[in-house]
């Protein structure tokens, strides 16, 4: 498995919640995380590439993506080969100059084929991440580098099949993330406004900028429906579009702690908005269930073996553990 893509599939603050915030121990380690980015703006320095929706690899059973999934729906000890090429910061054009034969080159050497069998793309927040909504790029731009990427991935792979996910509502988010809370006295609102981080997404507040804004995801949207559309009379069905990114429900207990990227919560939610689209989305309840409970009961024999221990130095046993 494979994965194009920028922040959000390279899990930036992805391993964070904004809770965590409240602690001291960690509220020392964020913070000189958000002044490196507030003065570097090098995103890709705080991602978290095990907690992607897509490639990552989390056993605490925050996550579980789609390389998981598919790990565990064919009862494998050990993860699919996987490479995440994401990056922080990339925008459309990137994933052309260079996510691409990043991919080629990964899976010539460790799959011996042109590209791995299953690919999955989400990239566009950066390309209308601007100073301004007129520095955005075109919509026609963006066209032009996202069928450049499923054209490259399955005519020269004729068995890899590709899932290109719709980007969310990034105005929505905004929204909902605007009047959250970080610690007493800090907004995120003040906090996007001392990292300076990405203004179309984030500190532009005049209506008439933010219509744009707003309306320039939409039409990007309809371009990678229409990308899709097209190219699956030419593929077939190894190309997928997962619409439903756009209407993800994000809630503030789904952002990291710079009120912008999913935390474990909002990965695993673009995780399973976006598997539903795959071409195994049916087996995926079944395993999770018996992942979950044997998680239980791996959970409950670690307590019953403290619980004997205890009883050996005369505490009584729990019946239930007998």
């Amino acid at each position: 498995m494979g994965a194009f893509g920028d922040s959000m599939t390279a899990a930036a603050f992805g391993a964070f919640r904004r809770s965590q915030f409240w602690m001291p121990w960690k509220e020392f380690l964020i913070l000189v995380k958000l002044i490196k980015l507030g003065i570097t703006k090098d995103i890709d320095s705080v991602s978290s590439p095990t907690k992607s929706w897509a490639a990552g690899w989390d056993k605490s059973n925050d996550v579980f993506s789609h390389s998981r999934r598919l790990t565990e729906i064919q009862y494998l000890k050990k993860q699919i080969s996987t490479y995440n090429a994401a990056v922080s910061g990339h925008e459309s054009h990137h994933v052309v100059d260079l996510q691409l034969d990043d991919m080629n080159q990964w899976s010539r050497k460790n799959l011996n084929q042109e590209f791995p069998d299953y690919v999955t793309m989400m990239i566009g927040p950066n390309d209308i991440c601007m100073e301004s909504s007129r520095d955005m790029v075109s919509v026609n731009s963006y066209y032009s580098n996202v069928v450049r990427v499923v054209d490259e991935v399955l005519a020269k792979s004729p068995d890899s099949k590709m899932l290109v996910g719709s980007i969310p509502n990034i105005e929505n988010l905004r929204n909902v993330a605007k009047d959250a809370k970080l610690h007493v006295g800090l907004s995120c609102e003040k906090l996007w406004k001392t990292i300076k981080l990405c203004p179309t997404l984030t500190t532009i507040s005049d209506p008439n900028e933010r219509a744009i804004i707003s309306q320039r995801v939409i039409d990007y949207n309809a371009a990678l429906a229409d990308i899709v559309r097209s190219r699956r009379e030419v593929f077939g069905d190894r190309v997928r579009f997962a619409k439903k990114t756009y209407d993800v429900p994000f809630t503030k207990d789904h952002l990291s702690v710079d009120c912008f990227h999913p935390n474990p919560e909002g990965q695993n939610l673009l995780a399973d908005v976006t598997f539903d689209s795959t071409w195994w989305a049916n087996k995926w309840p079944k395993r999770k269930a018996e992942i979950l409970e044997e998680a239980e009961h791996a959970a409950k024999e670690a307590r019953c073996r403290a619980q004997r221990n205890r009883g050996g130095r005369g505490m009584r046993t729990p019946a239930s553990c007998r």
